[in-house]
């Protein structure tokens, strides 16, 4: 009989799964709001990450997968980076949709239970600030930094060719303009590049286990502070089974598996 079973088993699987591949991602979303409502945690966790896993992005499949993985935590059913699973939800969530008042408490209301648990095993509240190229690459988004590599360019154009005049007043603006407009692309060049850069080779991501440690590219451990559960980081290019990671003005090498790439 067993041996029936199993050789039964994958023929169900093929008559089930083209059913599952039809099935509409409102259908599925709709299924996985009404087992949130009925508690059943476990279920709608296994429904949004299948529409996640489907390329299906929404910021309220995201919200309401870390509303799930974030009651779990509160149940005997939690697993290990449940909080930060939750947490990785809930950012996805904000970038797809800034400023979301409800999405913004949740993620705050997370990495508060995070940091009081970790106190309550005598871990250290690791507060990590972007270093200083990333704050000022952050202060505008990468189309403004490259506008306004393009306006300096422009007026340096302008101010040399206001300088082909002899003299008077015309000759004097672009005696006053053209250097300035070469001070402003030194500077803003370099930043149009490095945005340029870091959106096409970091991507936003949360830390989904407890804690880990930075290795290099060898996979010697680095030593130094461990990066918390729920702690957003930069990802960058995979090595192996690992991912190089950003936090703050650390980086190193961490299991692929530590780490969730957000969507956006």
């Amino acid at each position: 009989m067993k041996r029936w079973l199993t050789l039964l088993l994958p023929l169900s699987c093929l008559v089930v799964s083209p059913a599952i591949a039809r099935e509409a991602p409102e259908a599925r979303f709709d299924r996985a709001a009404a087992e949130l409502e009925k508690s059943d945690y476990d279920a709608a966790i296994i429904d949004l990450e299948g529409l996640a896993d489907r390329g299906f992005i929404h910021p309220d499949v995201s919200f309401d997968r870390g509303v799930a993985y974030a009651m779990r935590a509160r149940t005997q059913a939690e697993r290990v980076g449940d909080l930060g699973k939750a947490a990785a939800a809930f950012e996805e969530s904000l970038l797809l949709r800034p400023h979301d008042a409800q999405a913004e408490a949740a993620l705050d209301a997370v990495r508060a239970e995070v940091t009081r648990r970790r106190s309550r095993r005598a871990k250290d509240d690791l507060i990590v600030r972007p270093s200083l190229d990333r704050l000022v690459v952050g202060l505008l988004p990468g189309e403004a930094w490259a506008a306004l590599a393009m306006g300096s360019s422009l007026l340096l154009a302008i101010g040399l060719l206001l300088r082909k005049k002899e003299s008077g007043p015309i000759h004097v603006a672009g005696s006053v303009i053209a250097p300035a407009a070469v001070v402003a692309l030194v500077a803003f060049t370099p930043l149009a590049v490095a945005s340029r850069w870091l959106a096409d080779h970091r991507r936003p991501g949360v830390i989904v286990t407890s804690e880990v440690t930075f290795a290099d590219a060898n996979g010697k451990s680095k030593g130094g502070n461990p990066i918390p559960e729920a702690a957003s980081v930069e990802v960058g290019d995979k090595l192996d089974d690992n991912v190089f990671v950003r936090w703050g003005s650390n980086d190193g090498y961490v299991p692929i598996n530590a780490v969730r790439v957000l969507q956006r």
